[in-house]
């Protein structure tokens, strides 16, 4: 592919900024689009609630030359992430290529280059690029459900708001809330609004697993975020030799017992009717997630309210649950995920790449089929995703050159088919369009350094097995990588 000189990048979020870096790295002359005013992508200041914090530790939430600074706590909050990836955009100079308030709007394939449509403050945009690469995210459109009655509540006074647009917890005070579902995001903003609300429910339909930050006083990396943890939870159709031999012994199955019977006991589940219906291993991709601090004390002390259910419709400033329970209600924050969309793609070029389910057939969770001039980096997230996105991004460029063998479209929709099969057959509920969100991609990211023929030496194995899977030990497997591209 000589011809490519330009790519063209769509948002300015963690995976957006690795790629651009990369691509910087290689040679590309790069742009960049970020429809909002600053980056950072869901850690932008305009996109998250307040007091979030990362749900895996600083030395594995990083990038595998650019640790996260010492001082940081444990788990980083998320002014702190995004003050960390703008210092990365800052010392690989990507900052300067981004131009922000610059919302792409239309893209257009003709004569296999790309035109680029959008608006920004001065009215609209036009550019032109060879390869373009989708960095929007697998968190872009926040999802509100159809609930009956939704605007009559509105028009009562109630208002409502998604996860993502709720930015101030003074917007709580002296009111009502309601906070649908289970994540992360639904527990820690109903504990920090139970301060100062009048009233504080959450509202879900099943309970998830919630990981303690420790075990026995040992750090939950320890135990899940590592080789060793994800082997504990891969569906059997993917094990390799090792992690056939740690489930052939019953290792796997004697923690994650062990693992359920302490969370039980220390969140009081049994007690407070919040077992979840489903084992660690059904929820682990994409449904566990860190505990919140204190959400269990307060369910117990009755300052937060659970209720397993669903809202059947609203009446007037009234929440009416399917069992028929009415709460009062000024404030419904719905934590119901994201939708995942591609506004600014032709529907004939979508229409390549997604099935009639609207799901995406991508080769690797990069290269969509039909379209051999657009990429995706980012579409398989997980918890440990600045890794993952950087070897991504490494493996597009390798693609690029040349150096990887590209699949015929029959292999990218053969693979694309066969991920959605397993994916709905081991988790039905799965994460928008049938995208990849797992607590661990390692094997992910073995895959594509296997491909790049730079795989991690076997002594780094050894600790990425059995403390933690940190990115530092992925940088010198990267620089030779990129120094190996220079020298052609």
């Amino acid at each position: 592919m000589d011809h490519i000189k330009t790519v063209a990048i769509i948002g300015a979020g963690l995976s957006g900024i690795v790629t651009a870096k990369t691509c910087l790295e290689y040679g590309y002359k790069v742009m960049m689009f970020e429809k909002n005013e600053e980056l950072g992508g869901v850690w932008a200041s305009s996109r998250r609630y307040p007091g979030v914090t990362t749900q895996n530790t600083k030395d594995t939430y990083a990038f595998s030359d650019f640790p996260m600074p010492k001082h940081f706590p444990e788990w980083p909050r998320g002014e702190q992430v995004q003050n960390y990836l703008l210092a990365y955009a800052e010392k690989f100079a990507v900052l300067p290529l981004i131009q922000f308030a610059h919302e792409v709007e239309e893209t257009k394939l003709e004569d296999s280059s790309w035109i680029i449509n959008g608006s920004n403050v001065a009215g609209s945009f036009t550019e032109k690029a060879d390869f373009l690469i989708v960095c929007n995210g697998t968190f872009s459109d926040p999802s509100i459900p159809v609930v009956r009655g939704i605007e009559k509540f509105v028009e009562a006074g109630g208002e409502i708001l998604h996860s993502s647009q709720f930015n101030a917890l003074h917007s709580v005070k002296n009111k009502h809330i309601v906070v649908v579902g289970y994540s992360k995001s639904a527990t820690d903003i109903v504990t920090a609004a139970a301060e100062t609300a009048k009233s504080a429910h959450i509202v879900f339909r099943d309970a998830k697993w919630k990981i303690p930050r420790y075990v026995n006083g040992i750090n939950m990396k320890y135990l899940l975020l590592n080789r060793l943890g994800e082997a504990f939870i891969k569906p059997q159709d993917q094990h390799n030799r090792v992690e056939r031999f740690v489930h052939k012994i019953g290792l796997a199955k004697t923690m994650l017992s062990f693992m359920e019977r302490h969370i039980i006991k220390k969140q009081l589940l049994r007690e407070l009717d919040l077992i979840p219906t489903a084992s660690i291993q059904a929820q682990a991709f994409g449904e566990i997630n860190l505990e919140t601090e204190q959400f269990f004390q307060k369910i117990k002390a009755g300052e937060i309210i659970a209720k397993r259910s669903e809202i059947d419709h609203f009446d007037g400033k009234k929440v009416i649950l399917r069992n028929g329970e009415q709460i009062n209600c000024d404030l419904v924050i719905f934590a119901t995920g994201f939708k995942q969309s591609l506004p600014f793609l032709p529907n004939s070029l979508q229409e390549k790449f997604r099935d009639k389910d609207g799901n995406y057939l991508l080769y690797h969770h990069i290269l969509p089929a039909g379209v051999p001039s657009l990429a995706f980096v980012g579409y398989n997230s997980s918890i440990q995703c600045p890794l993952s996105s950087e070897i991504a991004a490494l493996w597009v460029c390798e693609y690029l050159k040349g150096r990887i063998n590209p699949p015929t479209q029959a292999e990218i929709i053969k693979e694309g088919k066969a991920f959605l099969e397993w994916r709905f057959r081991f988790r039905p509920n799965g994460a928008s369009s049938g995208l990849s969100t797992m607590p661990g991609t390692i094997h992910h990211v073995d895959m594509l350094l296997k491909e790049m023929n730079a795989s991690l030496p076997f002594h780094s194995l050894i600790p990425d097995w059995l403390l933690t899977i940190n990115p530092s030990r992925y940088k010198q497997v990267r620089k030779k990588i990129v120094r190996r591209n220079q020298s052609n």
